[in-house]
């Protein structure tokens, strides 16, 4: 039996609510969401994410929310308490995936603490070659390597302090002015001349694309990987939880909150692209870091008050960043802790292997792409074994004896579509292998070296298949190692 060790919780219902909604919104919300929404259909695009968010994010996040708030413990160990002891290998993929994101998303992190110092200290200016810029920043090795260190020794020391002092504290700040920030872009992007373009070429309905799989493709995967959806972090901060937490609420208010980000972040960058651009098509087509620290960049040399906007956009992709890199450092806090570590040693253990591990990442682009692309389409793996986790268990006994008795929000119908999970994993999963296949078709299923195998079927399957194995032959260590739970209030 699990002994329980007790430790500080959240103080306040606002308090876990914005750090799960910090949680949720990242960069994928300022960047992604945007430059997928114009490119895929608009209005349908958008209009496919926000039914992705009942058929995908608000079950996953509904189930995540029931581990951690049933077991009080960190994803491994809820997995052993909630299916069952053999069951454990389950919980460690997906601990696995979630810290493979960690490592390089601390360095991503980093970009856009170097992007926000170059525009406050005026490298932001007229007369920039936006593109050379980026070029010798991600290509000079060591070059984001102090920046990665500076933000996991920030992730760490606010970790430190714990849940009501640290995290809560933080995302009470962050949140909050994230938003006040992204409504300012937002605002100013709609009072240039020129802007009504972007927004029409955002939001008008273009019904046709409804019936194109890509758009719907495109919409489940943004939902899965914006929401934070099957990462084990909501699991992770509902251990926190008072006894009588209502789970459904919460993860509805959290997929909404994430989505509001990414609708205020389109509203701010297409208009902007389309009133400063030469070429809008061109630079919605670049892939992430294109639009951001090229083309965004380049127009915040012309923009009337450039420095300011873009001091304000690079602090707001930071602030997004920072809250979610700060839960995935405590879902490994909450896997030593459930060890029997101390908070202050699991922080600084956690933060090391963190940092150490994400040096590669910082060291190489190539490195770092092929990552993004395993761990961030093993998202979908994650999600998938929650849900056969679920109907293993019950999905409706889970719901009668776990998510009704505190849920304002009596809504079955939301929890029950995670029956569905299996189908969407491999309508989605698919096409991410079709996609691949048609960029190699003759080397899809080749992973090594990485530097030549980037972005194949093979890098993800052998490197989810590793993790697999590992999992399974560490399976009942894990699952004695997992002994620690959190001892809640009232």
């Amino acid at each position: 039996m699990a002994e329980k060790k007790k430790a500080d919780q959240w103080s306040s219902r606002w308090g876990l609510i914005l750090s799960c909604i910090g949680m949720a919104v990242g960069t994928g919300n300022i960047w992604r969401f945007p430059r997928v929404a114009a490119s895929q259909g608009g209005g349908a695009f958008i209009l496919v994410v926000m039914i992705g968010l009942f058929i995908w994010a608000i079950p996953c996040l509904i189930a995540e929310a029931v581990w951690g708030k049933v077991t009080r413990m960190g994803v491994i160990g809820s997995f052993k308490e909630m299916v069952g002891r053999k069951w454990t290998w389950m919980g460690t993929v997906v601990a696995i995936i979630s810290l493979g994101i960690a490592f390089y998303y601390a360095v991503v992190v980093g970009w856009c603490v170097r992007y926000f110092v170059y525009a406050i200290t005026g490298v932001v200016k007229p007369g920039l070659d936006s593109e050379a810029l980026w070029t010798a920043f991600s290509t000079t090795p060591g070059a984001m390597v102090p920046w990665h260190l500076v933000v996991m020794l920030a992730a760490t020391l606010i970790i430190f302090k714990g849940v009501s002092e640290g995290l809560e504290k933080i995302n009470k700040v962050l949140i909050p002015l994230l938003f006040i920030m992204l409504i300012v872009l937002a605002i100013r992007a709609n009072m240039l001349p020129g802007s009504a373009e972007g927004l029409r070429f955002l939001f008008q309905p273009k019904w046709a694309d409804l019936l194109k799989g890509r758009v719907w493709l495109e919409g489940l995967t943004q939902v899965a990987w914006s929401t934070g959806a099957g990462w084990g972090l909501m699991l992770t901060y509902f251990v926190y939880t008072k006894k009588r937490e209502d789970i459904v609420l919460n993860a509805t208010t959290v997929c909404f909150g994430d989505t509001t980000a990414g609708f205020l972040a389109a509203l701010a960058i297409i208009p902007t692209i389309f009133a400063l651009s030469p070429d809008p098509q061109a630079a919605v087509a670049t892939g992430n870091t294109g639009l951001a620290f090229i083309h965004l960049t380049n127009l915040f040399t012309v923009m009337p008050g450039g420095v300011f906007f873009a001091s304000t956009f690079f602090l707001a992709l930071i602030f997004a960043g920072f809250s979610s890199l700060l839960s995935m450092v405590e879902l490994g806090v909450r896997l030593l802790m459930d060890a029997g570590w101390n908070r202050k040693k699991a922080a600084i253990g956690a933060g090391i292997g963190i940092t150490v591990l994400g040096l590669p990442s910082a060291w190489s682009m190539t490195f770092l792409d092929n990552q993004d692309w395993v761990w961030g389409v093993g998202l979908l793996l994650s999600g998938l074994l929650f849900s056969l986790a679920a109907i293993k268990i019950g999905v409706q006994k889970i719901w009668d004896e776990h998510i009704a008795p505190d849920s304002d929000l009596q809504a079955p119908w939301m929890w029950k579509l995670i029956y569905l999970f299996p189908l969407w994993f491999v309508i989605v999963f698919s096409w991410w292998i079709k996609q691949a296949a048609d960029w190699y078709p003759d080397t899809y299923m080749k992973w090594l070296p990485i530097s030549e195998y980037t972005f194949t079927v093979g890098t993800m399957v052998y490197q989810w298949a590793i993790v697999v194995v590992i999992a399974l032959v560490l399976n009942n260590w894990l699952a004695d190692k997992s002994t620690f739970k959190f001892e809640a209030t009232e």
